[in-house]
């Protein structure tokens, strides 16, 4: 506190307000005898200024010194010999100015030393209520950049799960391809590539634009159309204002796969998946026709999709009927993506700095 940049201001406010107390309350004396006022005044501007820069040069010396000893303990025990020798020079120098009853006695050094430890106890308790309130900012600083690198780091992890079951499935499907149809198999592994590297480049994205994210849902429609032909579908009703709205990435992707996981479907029996938005929500949804026998779970799927809307303080809401499956999913702003709230972590960071 005391070297805070209006440590030229913050004396002279508390010698007027001390000059004041004498004055008009009656209140702590310096003397056993009225000094004139301006001399007063003066008198006690100049010691509220020593008490202050007193403990400023502690502060600054205590800083590089006493390491085992805390701070504010050997702060208020140095000053309270400093001020204690503050006193013992006033006094005299008043009697060497003044003489008479402001002489160099016990009682003028005991009511000056009552006076200035009066001063200091109070700029010492309110150094204390300051360096604490520092160091509590300091640490829920801290706290909060802990929990920010904790949720990075969770949102990282959740991006970056592939279905292992999707990636073997594309391979050998791609394998098929390139015996029976090489231009099919070029063409199947020129929207694979696309597909992963729309995975890759966003791994660590929170949110990206639906519009980007309907692009790579059609790349992937497409391989599952290569593999599946006329038995898989796709009914899209995408307004245009949802399309400029923002979606965690490869979340359609996932709910796609989790229908053709758990659905069967055949050129007779062919699936049809609605893929329907407006400004405010996303839905994928189908009419159940549900295998026998699913494969093995890998943790994906629709627990992955509602993690991730957990981390954006966002809830997903699943309808699970007799004869139909269907997933929402909201539509989210730029200014609900946590970007914003690191930029308001960083700002808060440079000004505890300074």
């Amino acid at each position: 506190m005391f070297s805070h940049r209006f440590k030229f201001i913050f004396p002279g406010l508390l010698g007027v307000y001390s000059f004041l107390n004498i004055l008009i309350l009656d209140g702590d004396r310096l003397y056993q005898a009225a000094l004139p006022e301006a001399q007063l005044f003066s008198l006690i501007l100049v010691l509220c200024y020593a008490v202050w820069f007193i403990n400023w040069s502690l502060e600054r010396f205590f800083s590089y010194s006493f390491k085992n000893l805390h701070p504010l303990l050997a702060q208020f025990l140095g000053s309270f010999v400093l001020v204690a020798g503050l006193a013992a020079l006033s006094v005299q120098t008043t009697s060497f100015l003044f003489g008479g009853p402001f002489g160099n006695s016990l009682p003028n050094f005991l009511l000056t030393l009552g006076f200035l430890f009066r001063i200091n106890l109070f700029l010492n308790c309110v150094n204390a209520i300051y360096f604490f309130f520092k160091k509590f900012t300091e640490k829920k600083l801290e706290a909060d950049k802990l929990r920010l690198l904790s949720t990075e780091a969770k949102l990282e992890s959740l991006n970056s799960q592939l279905n292992p079951h999707f990636f073997f499935n594309n391979l050998s499907a791609l394998s098929v391809l390139i015996h029976q149809d090489v231009e099919k198999a070029d063409q199947y592994l020129q929207k694979l590539s696309a597909t992963y590297r729309y995975i890759l480049q966003n791994k660590v994205s929170e949110l990206v634009n639906l519009k980007d994210e309907l692009v790579f849902l059609e790349d992937y429609i497409e391989l599952l159309q290569i593999r599946f032909q006329d038995s898989l579908s796709f009914n899209f009703s995408i307004s245009e204002k949802a399309k400029n709205k923002l979606i965690p990435p490869a979340v359609l992707q996932l709910l796609v796969e989790n229908v053709v996981k758990h659905n069967y479907f055949t050129k007779k029996e062919p699936l049809i998946v609605q893929i329907s938005a407006d400004d405010q929500r996303i839905s994928v949804g189908n009419v159940k026709q549900l295998k026998e026998a699913v494969e093995d779970s890998t943790g994906i799927g629709l627990k992955n999709i509602s993690d991730r809307y957990r981390f954006l303080n966002q809830s997903i809401r699943i309808t699970d009927q007799k004869d139909w499956f269907e997933v929402v999913l909201p539509l989210l702003e730029t200014h609900e993506d946590t970007f914003s709230r690191r930029r308001t972590f960083s700002s808060r960071q440079n000004q505890i700095d300074h």
